[in-house]
């Protein structure tokens, strides 16, 4: 089968919807399925690129997106993805995101009678979280997205999306084609290794004491001085040093905030690791559990990389990260933004090693169930069945 994968986010963006694209075109090929990605260039060219996994990629001019640093978006390449599409000739067409290259590839799959299958990967929340600036417009702005993106994706044969919550809410608003909730998915293998603990705190820079991680972007809609202002709050009661893995638009100020508050010693930045860097399982392995505060997640493939790594997690209450973390059994949810519940938790895990190594074993229980190829299969059905639909 010839797919065409279109995404506004891909590597080398570090971000859920560029890892899960990645992962789906990985498999795909794997499975003998022609697979060609159109993603946005790094520069206003157009440009081929061919990856040793078997997949291709075609990136699109593009200009900086001037509210994601590091990130770039296409200025509707309606001409071009026309010309992609009649020459290359998908039987199937899935979109990551209903923006310029999705909107661009809908239009060329309604003319030449070709399926779209869409995942939905966010929430109206993280989106409006960039845009503080219409917050006074906040329910008519929502309305309106909503709007928008209810016509979009009736138009599509599928909405996969990777939770519950997301379903229902898809649903509520007026989505009437099918819904299925497929995991995003997480390599177990990849995260479940074990190598002696001392060399990974030495080659990552981090001191002999328990480690509380986060893993992710450092941008607006993560919620991260939550988890920095409960800092002080559990060094009151225990010795424990943070560490904050990834990059973003706020990592300049959360570093200077870090200083200013005196918490140098007890906070590492250390940067973003791709997601197939070998020292990302290394520092999960080290950590003594995983926090997660953000409020809008659709469902957080960080966290079932920390779940897949035998760890406590520590979520908040919103979103879609209920569906992953049982308050007092795999981990604790905290009240959303609350400094004082979230030191709480962190020091219930801090004094209890027994509960927090038994709340782990609950979170390796639990992710298999997000085996990676396992979901990937349930896609690739989908494909099925919507090319089969098209032919009868």
């Amino acid at each position: 089968m010839r797919i065409i994968i279109g995404s506004e986010s891909f590597y080398p963006n570090i971000s859920g919807v560029a890892v899960a694209t990645w992962n789906l075109a990985t498999y795909l090929v794997g499975q003998g399925h022609e697979v060609l990605v159109l993603a946005p260039s790094t520069n206003r060219k157009s440009y081929l690129e061919n990856f040793e996994e078997g997949f291709s990629v075609q990136r699109l001019p593009s200009i900086p997106n001037p509210f994601r640093k590091g990130f770039r978006v296409t200025m509707h390449p309606v001409q071009q993805i026309n010309s992609i599409v009649e020459s290359w000739q998908p039987q199937v067409i899935h979109l990551q995101d209903p923006t310029s290259i999705g909107s661009c590839l809908m239009k060329s799959a309604q003319k030449g009678g070709i399926p779209i299958v869409i995942t939905h990967h966010f929430t109206l929340e993280y989106i409006l979280s960039y845009f503080r600036f219409l917050k006074p417009l906040y329910k008519r702005s929502q309305a309106h997205l909503t709007g928008k993106m209810k016509d979009f994706y009736n138009a599509c044969q599928y909405v996969i999306c990777p939770s519950e919550t997301v379903k229902r809410w898809l649903l509520g608003v007026g989505v009437q084609v099918p819904v299925v909730v497929i995991s995003n998915g997480v390599n177990l293998h990849q995260f479940f290794s074990y190598e002696f603990p001392s060399g990974i705190r030495s080659d990552l820079g981090l001191p002999e004491l328990p480690i509380i991680l986060y893993v992710g972007r450092i941008d607006v809609d993560k919620s991260l001085d939550t988890l920095l202002d409960a800092v002080p709050l559990v060094l009151e009661n225990h010795k424990a040093h943070f560490a904050f893995c990834g990059g973003g638009n706020l990592l300049g100020r959360l570093r200077r905030k870090t200083e200013q508050q005196g918490l140098n010693p007890y906070v590492s930045f250390l940067g973003q690791l791709d997601h197939q860097d070998h020292d990302l399982p290394r520092l999960y392995q080290i950590a003594t559990c995983f926090v997660i505060p953000s409020c809008c997640e659709a469902q957080s493939i960080v966290t079932m990389e920390a779940m897949a790594s035998g760890l406590p997690i520590i979520a908040a209450a919103a979103g879609a990260l209920p569906e992953l973390v049982q308050n007092g059994d795999n981990g604790y949810l905290f009240a959303p933004e609350n400094i004082e519940d979230l030191a709480a938790k962190i020091n219930l895990i801090l004094e209890n090693g027994e509960l927090a190594h038994r709340m782990g074993q609950r979170s390796l229980e639990k992710v298999i169930k997000h085996d990676l190829n396992r979901n990937l299969n349930k896609i690739e059905k989908i494909y099925g069945e919507v090319t089969r639909h098209e032919t009868a």
